[in-house]
């Protein structure tokens, strides 16, 4: 069995950030990073304790160089750094499944920690066939075009309520409770990654009644940017996306694997 554990920062257990600013300008993302290390090294030890042959970690959040690597399971392999081409790097229909660490809600979602869609300096919102989406649920289809379903994801109590909404198969740990963007009440660090570490072993062993996750195609994406000079400037213009408005560009994909953010 090979796993893909895709890894945030802000879905992590205590990480709230600061006023103004995003998580990894603020004073809170020293802890971010090291909770969110802490937290995908249970899910890969649980994975490996399941029999997991492969388990690959995907560095995701900002330029992709944020987990302290040298502190988890040496049996892991590394996804890292920026520019990508796509999303999951790597993946491909031989993997078993996909995992999410320290995820978080969409953009605007009432309680929702951190909440944003890949940037919340840049983006308002991300529509997939004219239904309004956030990170959780364009990467777990991605993973869903190359036949790979999502198992589990862990973030705070929005966060894993919105995938449960596109996904109800699919396990969950809420790391915390959202009271306000960047206040929170939850667990203490060292359980969150208890509870991780035992509901990955229960998803793996729920294997056969996972499922993966598509838009169905044709698809049209739109992006909401928050500024027009961002919707005008940005580097979408490169990748066939075309202005559909002052703040909104749009494009066709014939599929989920053309998804790049």
């Amino acid at each position: 069995m090979k796993f893909m554990i895709a890894v945030d920062c802000e879905g992590a257990a205590c990480v709230v950030g600061e006023h103004g600013k995003t998580l990894t300008d603020s004073s809170h993302f020293a802890f971010a990073r090291g909770q969110a290390t802490r937290e995908a090294d249970a899910a890969a030890k649980a994975l490996f304790d399941c029999g997991a042959e492969k388990v690959i970690i995907w560095d995701n959040h900002g330029l992709g160089d944020n987990l302290e690597y040298h502190l988890m399971d040496p049996r892991c392999d590394f996804a890292v750094g920026a520019s990508l081409d796509r999303r999951w790097p790597g993946l491909d229909s031989d993997y078993a499944g996909v995992l999410m660490i320290g995820y978080h809600a969409m953009n605007g979602a009432p309680g929702g920690v951190l909440a944003h869609s890949y940037s919340s300096v840049a983006y308002r919102w991300v529509k997939v066939n004219g239904l309004e989406v956030g990170e959780i649920a364009l990467d777990a289809a991605v993973a869903g075009a190359f036949g790979v379903p999502l198992i589990f994801v862990a973030g705070d109590e929005c966060g894993c309520a919105e995938a449960r909404r596109f996904m109800p198969w699919v396990a969950v740990v809420a790391t915390k409770r959202g009271l306000a963007r960047h206040t929170a009440v939850g667990p203490s660090p060292a359980r969150v990654q208890s509870d991780i570490y035992a509901a990955v072993q229960a998803a793996v062993r729920r294997l056969p009644e996972m499922r993966t996750f598509t838009f169905p195609p044709p698809l049209e994406m739109e992006i909401r940017f928050n500024r027009a000079k961002l919707a005008l400037r940005t580097r979408l213009r490169l990748q066939g996306w075309r202005l559909a408005g002052l703040y909104t560009r749009r494009r066709s994909f014939e599929s989920m694997k053309e998804w790049t953010c």
